[in-house]
């Protein structure tokens, strides 16, 4: 009577040992064969008291301003961006709702706001913005790097990406040299 019991447990836990370990062979399998892209960011240097010291990051692709497509999102949407290479850095030259299989490079994130008609400062014309959340807005660095990245000129973050448009952050280049975590 008392195998039943020990057999459900070593199954359960078992099951549990599967899923983490077909969840992080997945991620691991999307960081090899992915498209890796670098992207341009601007970051700021917030400290989580739990999970400790990291960089925020606002990529310029995360505002789209008049970009094919936008007129047709809304708020909590899904979104997917077209990437096209520009010098070192990619951006971001359309967006849809759907995937498009024509897109050779693109990016998956969620509508965070929406402004529509905002008259822009500069050039006293009409805009309109949307900014897009792509689940790598945070990179986190041992005790002390985040000022180090913080007081950088020029900081850009290197970024894989998996055929459904999911984004892994690989690596961060701090003016112009790949940034070293030690």
């Amino acid at each position: 009577m008392k195998v039943k019991p020990r057999l459900g447990f070593i199954l359960i836990v078992l099951f549990q040992v599967l899923v983490l370990v077909g969840w992080t062979g997945f991620n691991e399998i999307s960081i090899a064969s992915g498209k890796t892209v670098v992207l341009q960011t601007v970051p700021v240097d917030p400290l989580d008291i739990f999970r400790g010291e990291y960089v925020q990051l606002s990529y310029q692709i995360s505002t789209l301003s008049n970009i094919p497509g936008q007129e047709t999102l809304e708020y909590g949407d899904k979104a997917y961006v077209h990437l096209e290479q520009d010098g070192e850095v990619w951006k971001a030259t359309e967006v849809s709702k759907d995937k498009h299989d024509d897109w050779d490079v693109f990016i998956a994130g969620e509508v965070e706001n929406i402004w529509n008609n905002q008259v822009s400062q500069i050039e006293n014309t009409r805009i309109n913005l949307v900014t897009l959340k792509y689940g790598i807005e945070a990179y986190f660095v041992p005790e002390g790097k985040g000022m180090e990245i913080q007081s950088a000129r020029d900081v850009k973050v290197r970024v894989v990406l998996n055929g459904s448009g999911q984004a892994f952050i690989k690596g961060l280049i701090v003016d112009g040299t790949p940034f070293q975590l030690r």
